[in-house]
């Protein structure tokens, strides 16, 4: 019998519910062991928990649906590479002078938004067609946030050092 099966029994036959720190003592196992095994079965819809003490969970047994995550890392697109190229040669150059390096937070802000995160439990039911427009719309923010930063901080590719290193 594995642990969970053993941590359900217990639960089970305790009549007024049983703390974690009690079922850990009787099984001879560690208390984050017990308490792991007690969220899986809680989430399985067998135990639930009030004020500490856990319970045998009474009616139909359902399994709570999981929240899924799906990420998005989108490349740069080729036109901008010049451009973000551009700035990481500032945040290069100014880094050691400037605690507060804008253009690496910068560029950390524009990294940012190169990631699309899709949570919630109907992951596996997105539309694929919703997600080439939400890649798309990234896409054009991204081009517009790259040029609103290089005319904010007033860079050009003639400000640039030659001796440079990319």
């Amino acid at each position: 019998m594995d642990t969970m099966d053993k941590v359900c029994k217990i639960v089970r036959q305790s009549s007024h519910g049983i703390k974690a720190i009690e079922i850990a003592k009787r099984l001879g196992i560690h208390k984050t062991t017990a308490h792991r095994a007690l969220f899986s079965l809680e989430q399985l819809g067998m135990v639930e928990s009030k004020g500490g003490i856990w319970l045998p969970k009474t009616g139909e047994q359902t399994i709570k649906p999981l929240e899924k995550e799906i990420v998005i890392e989108l490349p740069i697109p080729r036109n901008e590479w010049q451009r973000i190229a551009l700035l990481k040669d500032m945040a290069r150059l100014f880094g050691e002078k400037d605690p507060d390096n804008m253009f690496k937070t910068s560029l950390q802000t524009l990294e940012e938004t190169r990631t699309i995160r899709i949570t919630g439990k109907n992951v596996d039911d997105l539309d694929l067609q919703k997600i080439a427009t939400m890649v798309q719309q990234a896409n054009q923010s991204f081009s517009s946030k790259v040029k609103q930063l290089l005319k904010k901080f007033r860079i050009s590719k003639r400000q640039i050092p030659e001796s440079s290193e990319t």
